[in-house]
């Protein structure tokens, strides 16, 4: 599985398939913590974007301040084309475990699978890390890093834990969807658990309204 955490990779296979694909579920299966937790001004980061409908169905949802990364050029460059209507989703190139926002400058994070795929390769463990370091940095005073993974609480909560992020982890577990209900929606990393986990870590401080 080392390959999810490659550019090489992911530029070929958006090259060769530019259908979009969904990690693990769709927006309506997290839809409802989306309510719970983020705002329709909030100001919003979507890491390793990819070339899923998260996004857009949250634009249409209310959430419009939307940025969204991703270290392919190639699925970058599609998505600019792809959401051409709707003005405030913008997309950057950029890796996650080097983001280059400032300090305190988003209200909420959003993961779809993007942590899994670093776990997946080469010094996974510190990658990973570099990535939270990152959240844990740029997100605001009671700010919400939303990560949706298929590592169980023994394997994330060593990682999400780290009190070095100075945040609180709630977990949610959430069914994996049946191939007969939903379509486009892949699990590409074997699990031996029936479920997708929600890792919801808030920042200390005051709520952003």
């Amino acid at each position: 599985m080392a390959h999810y955490s490659r550019l090489a990779y992911w530029d070929e296979r958006y090259k060769n398939d530019k259908e979009p694909f969904e990690w693990y579920q769709n927006y309506q299966a997290i839809q409802k913590y989306c309510h719970e937790y983020f705002r329709p001004g909030h100001k919003i980061l979507n890491v390793g974007a990819g070339n899923s409908t998260l996004s857009e169905q949250m634009y249409e949802d209310g959430f419009r301040d939307l940025t969204n990364i991703d270290i392919s050029t190639v699925v970058v460059e599609q998505m600019i084309e792809r959401t051409q209507s709707m003005p405030s989703l913008t997309w950057q190139i950029m890796d996650c475990r080097y983001m280059e926002f400032e300090d305190e400058s988003f209200d909420a994070v959003i993961d779809k699978g993007c942590l899994d795929t670093l776990l997946t390769g080469e010094s996974s463990e510190d990658n990973a890390k570099k990535l939270c370091s990152h959240v844990a940095r740029i997100l605001k005073p009671g700010g919400v890093y939303m990560c949706l993974s298929v590592g169980m609480p023994s394997e994330r909560m060593p990682i999400l834990g780290n009190e070095d992020f100075s945040w609180s982890v709630a977990i949610e577990t959430l069914p994996k969807p049946a191939s007969s209900d939903i379509v486009n929606v892949f699990d590409p990393i074997e699990s031996p658990t029936s479920c997708h986990y929600l890792y919801v870590c808030k920042t200390g401080g005051d709520d952003n309204e």
